[in-house]
């Protein structure tokens, strides 16, 4: 593209640019302003695209993304095997990977991907060895290319099997009801859908600290990394009632707070080995 041309099509992104006001809390008034918003958010979309949002194509979207989340919930299950099948880095690829591939090609791939599981499964083979230490990672999410903690832990001699954040289950476990037959029944399920996400951003959020605990049990986990990005106050503020509600069910936690350089590798892997050792 021409250079003048990129500026002139940028421009015009930027002024048909929509922030949308997102609530902090859980009631039917917030539920109500969120629906407001996604319609707003359509309807500069469509505006932008030329393109106007039918059932039809709404409903297939629905359908497109719902397939991609169950391929990362099969991934998912898979996870709870021991040995573990797959490293928890590169399970983060492929939940880090779901934000950008082509929804289709995302959801065949990591169906292949779990078919070869599957089989490894069956073989009792892993990516480490039975027995070795699992932990799950919560707390912040963990885009490309941050993948220090998964790597420190692993080498480390312990196995990530899940993660407890938007680039992980929180992210994908809910799928949106598809049965509604005109925009507006599908836009409220895509509201209920979202309603149903646990992130930081809303107070209170006690349904957060459930689901950490679920999944420390699902996945069979010993203990809990909390991940915080510095800067993100959200997630560090509820990183200190998580770790109270882990360690009253005498669920071993370490809290850690970083960034996505690799000035403080060394110190972090001095905690994250002697948490393992905690676990051994």
């Amino acid at each position: 593209m021409h250079p003048k041309k990129a500026y002139e099509t940028l421009g015009h992104l930027v002024d048909n640019l929509y922030v949308m006001d997102l609530p902090q809390t859980k009631t039917d008034q917030t539920k109500d302003l969120l629906k407001t918003e996604y319609m707003k958010f359509k309807a500069a979309v469509e505006n932008l695209t030329g393109v106007a949002v039918t059932s039809e194509s709404l409903k297939s979207a629905i359908d497109v993304v719902n397939a991609k989340r169950a391929a990362i919930h099969r991934l998912s299950a898979l996870r709870k095997a021991d040995p573990a099948p797959i490293s928890g880095l590169d399970a983060l690829l492929a939940n880090q990977v779901f934000f950008y591939d082509n929804p289709a090609r995302f959801t065949e791939s990591v169906n292949k991907i779990c078919d070869e599981l599957e089989t490894r499964i069956q073989e009792k083979t892993g990516a480490f060895p039975a027995g070795a230490p699992r932990i799950l990672v919560s707390g912040c999410p963990q885009a490309v290319p941050n993948w220090k903690l998964h790597m420190i832990t692993e080498t480390a001699g312990a196995v990530i099997v899940g993660e407890e954040s938007c680039v992980g289950e929180r992210g994908t476990r809910n799928l949106t009801d598809n049965t509604g037959t005109t925009v507006d029944e599908m836009m409220d399920a895509i509201v209920d859908r979202y309603f149903k996400v646990d992130c930081a951003i809303f107070t209170p959020n006690p349904e957060r600290l459930d689901h950490i605990q679920e999944m420390v049990a699902k996945y069979n986990a010993q203990g809990v990394i909390h991940y915080g990005l510095q800067f993100c106050q959200p997630y560090l503020m509820e990183s200190i009632p998580v770790e109270k509600a882990l360690e009253e069910k005498n669920i071993p936690c370490l809290r850690v707070e970083t960034d996505y350089g690799m000035e403080d590798a060394g110190q972090l892997k001095t905690r994250v080995e002697a948490f393992i050792e905690q676990l051994r």
